[in-house]
């Protein structure tokens, strides 16, 4: 049976090789989360000048559609 006990071992090797990827993946992804929150929060800085700049050009036709009449 040392075949079997080879293909065991082997499976054995490769379970252990995948918990320490699935360790790496999750260290990875922990130090990504903080990156990821900056960029939502700079996301929502660009939406909220976007806005703004909105809002400043829309006052700058109004008056001057009042200054063409």
């Amino acid at each position: 049976m040392p075949y079997i006990e080879e293909r065991v071992s082997t499976v054995e090797t490769d379970i252990a090789e995948i918990k320490d990827r699935l360790g790496v993946i999750e260290r990875t992804l922990g130090t990504m989360e903080p990156k990821l929150n900056r960029v939502a929060e700079d996301v929502a800085e660009l939406k909220a000048g976007q806005v703004e700049i909105r809002d400043l050009l829309a006052r700058v036709v109004t008056r001057l559609e009042g200054v063409g009449s």
